[in-house]
């Protein structure tokens, strides 16, 4: 999950001054995963062990022992167009300073595993054998906050510093994929924002904009602030072009 909006108050409050301070300083930064379930940490948990990959995570998700599960934590990504972890300019070095400046603790600061792109709230420890002790499980955690709300996840379209995403009912988001929304092809990148202008989309790997090159050509609607803004195009048997309407 990605919406900041689904973690603990005193985080939101955290990852929006960083924003701030980020933008003032010309440092451009995307939040990306929030809160995770337990079947997302596990397939994270998985990857360098029983998966592809190397490891990312020391923990396990029926554990409960990652603070994205306790919704005490996010990662971010360079979104300045030099590549969401390029670092060698020290970017995420420079990030992480006014991390720990507004009051959030810095994965990059750890020994094992160094988590650049991580921060979380530092109230109970940097591991969650505190928050355990205190709280037993996440979701009787979650009914400590103040102002939480049983209102279930809307559905739809959402908006923020780094573009349009679409927030799937149970809490996740479209991302590496195309989705039908309101009679509408759209595509969504790897981090789940809408892309607009020409794009690559290769189904076989399912990426899009793939390094190498491959996949086919499509055009989504690139109006600023048009009622089918990132809408998918095509090609009529006359050989003009218009807006893809999909009969559902």
């Amino acid at each position: 999950m990605r919406d900041i909006m689904l973690c603990h108050p005193k985080l939101q409050i955290l990852a929006a001054q960083l924003l701030e301070e980020c933008a003032v300083r010309g440092l451009e930064i995307g939040i990306g995963e929030t809160l995770r379930t337990v079947e997302e940490q596990d397939e994270l948990y998985a990857q360098g062990r029983t998966k592809p990959g190397t490891i990312v995570t020391n923990a396990p998700g029926k554990s409960y022992s990652s603070f994205h599960q306790w919704g005490t934590a996010f990662d971010f990504f360079r979104n300045d167009g030099k590549g969401a972890y390029y670092d060698k300019d020290g970017f995420f070095t420079k990030v992480g300073e006014l991390g720990m400046d507004v009051g959030l603790e810095w994965g990059g600061q750890w020994k094992s595993i160094v988590d650049k792109p991580h921060f979380q709230l530092p109230d109970w420890g940097s591991t969650t054998a505190e928050i355990k002790r205190l709280y037993a499980t996440p979701a009787e955690f979650m009914q400590t906050w103040e102002g939480k709300k049983e209102d279930p996840i809307r559905e739809g379209w959402v908006r923020d510093a780094s573009g349009w995403w679409w927030q799937n009912a149970d809490g996740t988001y479209a991302a590496n994929e195309w989705k039908l929304i309101r009679h509408h092809w759209y595509l969504f990148n790897q981090y789940g924002y809408m892309r607009k202008g020409w794009h690559r989309w290769n189904p076989q790997t399912r990426q899009v904009d793939p390094a190498d090159g491959s996949g086919d050509w499509y055009f989504l609607d690139n109006t600023e602030e048009g009622p089918l803004e990132g809408a998918c195009w095509h090609t009529k048997e006359n050989g003009s072009q218009e807006i893809w309407y999909v009969e559902t």
